[in-house]
């Protein structure tokens, strides 16, 4: 499809001599389509290609609140109809607090397609460019990443402060394109709509896992981080609330509680100092439900992504919906910051520290 001249002389360009390519640019400036027309066209050319969707919002490779990597066949269409070969787990829809690990997940996507043979890589991103959060989100990615071409498409000079400090890298070439004005301008409404039709797709051959928390290590969370309390103070942790407590472990930063409900904290200077600490979070039981996680192996490798169902603190199981066949390789679970139904229905942000 021939959007405008400039895109296809610079699609010919780079496939005549394949690389990394990363493409950035603010929403609705056509990134994903100049990603999918110059995937189509090196996959036509015979150039074994992969594709990098670092657009953790709005994701067409895997499920929202991960960074997909699929390898192209002559007969694609779309991204979205491709089967993620790698994913990385991020755990939210925005790279607001989490810019560490969009960088982390762009390159280990990238080097993983490489691995697998991939002489073309094509990286789309976020349309968050503005402002220091965006500034600094995609100079940590390009800099992480260090593509052989660096694509920025704009509508005027809107990110020209992103690719000008990197203007002197000699092995890097950089490419201004404009914006296509036949990209369709997506909605809050439209995007949220999105979301939840991909949730859904992800999740609705989900099947039930139990995971022994013993098993496997816990990230993003406090849970498991610590040591688990002696019972005698756990007794008066639940007479200081006025409610039954489920777990409580010693952190290397407090205390961390979760109860059955949630409880007064009028007592809180009473724990605070009987355990000799200010560094009191408390959570419940039902906090930990609907959680978006993120399965790994070994390896810390995201092997899928499920919803955390409920906890049995008594017996130290972790139920899990997901498409994953079985949950032997599974070592690690990654606490996400989102909480989203099995239809797709997002539930709210989980702060960081929350739980």
């Amino acid at each position: 499809m021939d959007w405008t001249p400039d895109w296809q002389s610079l699609i010919a360009e780079i496939i005549a001599e394949p690389g990394v390519v990363m493409v950035v640019g603010n929403v609705d400036t056509g990134k994903t389509r100049f990603c999918l027309e110059l995937c189509l066209a090196a996959a036509q050319a015979d150039i074994p290609t992969a594709a990098v969707d670092a657009d953790i919002g709005q994701s067409e490779i895997g499920a929202p609140g991960t960074i997909g990597m699929a390898m192209i066949e002559k007969d694609t269409r779309s991204f979205v109809d491709l089967k993620p070969r790698r994913i990385h787990f991020v755990g939210a829809t925005s790279p607001v607090e989490h810019v560490a690990e969009c960088c982390i997940g762009v390159k280990k996507m990238a080097d993983q397609a490489i691995s697998l043979g991939a002489r073309m890589v094509v990286a789309d991103t976020t349309g968050l460019v503005g402002g220091w959060l965006g500034r600094k989100l995609k100079t940590c990615k390009i800099d992480n990443l260090r593509p052989n071409y660096l694509v920025g498409i704009q509508k005027k000079h809107e990110i020209e402060h992103l690719l000008i400090p990197f203007s002197k890298m000699s092995a890097m070439r950089i490419h201004r394109l404009p914006a296509s004005d036949k990209v369709m301008r997506k909605t809050r409404e439209l995007r949220a709509s999105r979301r939840k039709m991909n949730y859904h797709r992800h999740f609705a051959d989900s099947h039930g896992h139990l995971i022994r928390m013993d098993d496997v290590n816990l990230r993003n969370t406090w849970l498991g981080s610590g040591r688990p309390m002696k019972w005698q103070y756990r007794k008066f942790i639940e007479d200081a609330l006025k409610c039954p407590v489920l777990h409580v472990e010693v952190t290397g930063q407090g205390i961390f509680i979760v109860s059955e409900r949630m409880c007064s904290m009028t007592n809180r200077e009473a724990l605070e100092e009987q355990f000799k600490t200010a560094n009191i979070i408390a959570s419940t039981g039902e906090a930990f439900k609907n959680v978006m996680v993120g399965l790994a192996d070994e390896n810390g490798s995201t092997l899928n992504v499920g919803l955390l169902q409920t906890i049995d603190f008594k017996h130290r199981f972790l139920f899990v919906l997901s498409p994953i066949k079985t949950i032997s390789p599974v070592r690690v679970v990654q606490f996400g910051s989102i909480r989203v139904t099995r239809e797709g229905e997002e539930l709210g942000i989980i702060k960081p520290g929350e739980m």
